[in-house]
């Protein structure tokens, strides 16, 4: 008897055991929003510290998650940055790196199939939805090769749109987990000059009319005081030279521009950012007062940022600081709260293996990326890396933290070797004095090595 109720009770245990272990593997898995902005620099954040724009929802993110301080784009051009994001590979890797309205589909489309975080997620039983700016390669006709289904292209309002409908429609007990790509075009506007834009406003589009006329007509109703207080000031680095005073030569983002204009161009970036914000804002109450999120993990980011006058330069492309670095927030279940890490060089390529790691997917193998997860669950304080790599149109260049050497493909100049850490602005180029020989060659050779993995079935020329 004794030995029937031991096994009896044996049995049961096996059966109490198991069936715990089954709750564990369908755990209810983590919903994904994903929010991007196009253009927005590291530092167009309130919670940085800048005073001239006010970006409140975002700011209530960052204190629910982790703020990654040093965090850059693969490359400060759309649509290799868009790809790096997600596909978890350099666009080095399929020969492109600048823009393309046309690329070649028998190099984009094999990879985004294979390791797209659509594909992926899709593949893990999420429903996977993408709306608004469709900036990837072959976006606007095979955004399903990406493993997303398109609704709407809207990327003013529509992103915020389909979020609100989406989150009140939502039944957690009956749907699929979700990931939502949320990508809107702002503060990208920017670009069309501030009304000095030759462009404007005979050439442009209606859309990127409005957008610069709103503002020209908002600072006739602020009094001279109420503007002023509103500027940013000049950066500090705005003289242009060495390398980047050339880049002007060969078709970069210089304006020979009066100081009134420089003021408001820098006056409508900031009220840029803070329109888009605002949002974002209206995604992350709906997300809240569905209920959801408790069990979504939020990811905001940009894809690359924007001069703003450093360097007496406008807009992207550049290998510099004010381009490169992007804002990267993540919140979610079992974060950390109100950390701002400023330890880890991160980058657009880390977004894929984190967001598999943080949803149980397998990372796909031959990712450059790192997961983050370990820093965001307090894990640990450090990821494995000693290095960042960032591709673009004009070279490559790779960043320890400390320096940053550029190895350029375009134009006069070599090399770059800027010390981030004494020379914050990028003002003195150290690439020839002998007394940084040892670091620029420890790097240069560091980067050789990656670039050849990373172009080893294409030419680094492209």
């Amino acid at each position: 008897m004794t030995n029937l109720m031991g096994t009896i009770l044996y049995g049961c245990g096996i059966s109490l055991f198991a069936s715990f272990g089954i709750q564990r593997v369908e755990a209810k898995k983590p919903n994904i929003l994903f929010i991007m902005t196009d253009q927005q620099r590291y530092d167009m954040l309130s919670c940085t510290g800048n005073r001239y724009v006010n970006t409140p929802s975002l700011d209530r993110l960052a204190e629910r998650g982790v703020r990654f301080e040093r965090n850059y784009c693969a490359n400060p051009v759309s649509m290799p940055s868009r790809f790096a994001m997600v596909t978890g590979r350099f666009a080095g890797e399929i020969g492109y790196t600048n823009n393309s309205t046309k690329p070649d589909t028998l190099r984009v489309l094999p990879v985004v199939r294979e390791s797209s975080v659509g594909n992926l997620f899709r593949d893990a039983g999420y429903e996977t939805i993408y709306s608004g700016y469709p900036g990837f390669y072959c976006g606007r006709t095979n955004i399903a090769d990406y493993g997303f289904t398109q609704n709407g292209t809207d990327y003013y309002d529509g992103p915020a749109n389909f979020a609100e409908s989406f989150f009140a429609g939502y039944n957690p007990k009956e749907d699929k987990p979700f990931f939502l790509y949320l990508s809107f075009m702002n503060p990208h506007d920017i670009c069309y000059g501030a009304g000095f834009d030759p462009r404007f406003p005979e050439k442009l589009r209606p859309h990127q009319i409005a957008a610069t006329q709103k503002y020209i007509d908002l600072r006739k109703t602020l009094s001279e005081e109420e503007y002023r207080s509103q500027i940013p000031p000049v950066p500090a680095n705005m003289e242009p030279n060495g390398v980047y005073a050339e880049m002007k030569e060969i078709g970069s983002g210089s304006r020979n521009w009066t100081e009134e204009q420089w003021d408001f161009y820098r006056w409508m970036y900031c009220r840029l950012v803070e329109d888009v914000e605002k949002q974002i804002g209206r995604i992350l109450t709906a997300l809240a007062n569905s209920g959801l999120a408790d069990n979504t993990v939020v990811v905001f980011t940009s894809d690359h940022g924007e001069m703003g006058q450093s360097h007496g330069l406008v807009f992207k492309s550049q290998l510099l600081e004010e381009a490169t670095r992007t804002p990267l927030l993540i919140a979610g279940p079992g974060m950390q709260k109100g950390v701002v890490d400023s330890k880890n060089l991160t980058c657009g390529i880390d977004l894929v293996p984190t967001l598999c790691d943080l949803a149980g997917i397998s990372i796909p193998k031959g990712l450059s990326g790192k997961s983050l997860k370990p820093v965001l669950t307090g894990q640990t304080d450090r990821i494995p890396r000693d290095y960042i790599i960032v591709e673009s149109s004009f070279g490559y260049q790779i960043n320890d933290g400390r320096y940053k050497y550029t190895a350029f493909t375009r134009g006069d100049k070599e090399e770059t070797l800027m010390d981030i850490s004494s020379d914050p602005g990028e003002i003195s180029d150290k690439s020839a004095d002998p007394i940084y020989v040892t670091v620029k060659t420890r790097l240069r050779n560091l980067l050789m090595k990656d670039l050849k993995r990373i172009t080893q079935n294409t030419s680094v020329s492209q």
